[in-house]
């Protein structure tokens, strides 16, 4: 045996540090954990906002039109924080995988049951 050729095959398919197929999946984790992070901030924001209308709501008020405009503020902000909360929950990219999957096995799992069928009453 001529362990040349083996060799050359080897290293002809390692390619550059590069090159390796974690490289393109450390990349994206990365993306996704500054994705989280932001989420997370975006979160911590939207807390302190809750928090802070809560106080305004339980405060006893000396200008009441002042803190009415600014509770009427902090709730539009606290409608909206929880609306792009819910976005986020149900997303399309979220569902994409398993609807795909549903619609292929499901689809397969229906050319199965009618090719056993025809098998079954065609004779």
């Amino acid at each position: 045996m001529n362990p040349g050729p083996r060799r050359k095959r080897f290293h002809s398919q390692r390619g550059a540090i590069g090159d390796t197929p974690e490289a393109p999946r450390l990349t994206e984790l990365m993306q996704q954990l500054e994705g989280l992070e932001a989420r997370l901030q975006h979160l911590k924001a939207g807390v302190a906002n809750l928090m802070q209308l809560q106080q305004h709501q339980d405060a006893p008020t000396t200008d009441a039109q002042q803190s009415a405009q600014e509770i009427a503020h902090l709730q539009e902000t606290a409608d909206n924080f929880e609306l792009e909360l819910a976005s986020r929950v149900v997303s399309w990219h979220h569902l994409q995988e398993p609807f795909w999957q549903a619609v292929r096995f499901g689809g397969l799992g229906l050319l199965i049951g009618w090719c056993l069928a025809w098998f079954i009453y065609a004779r």
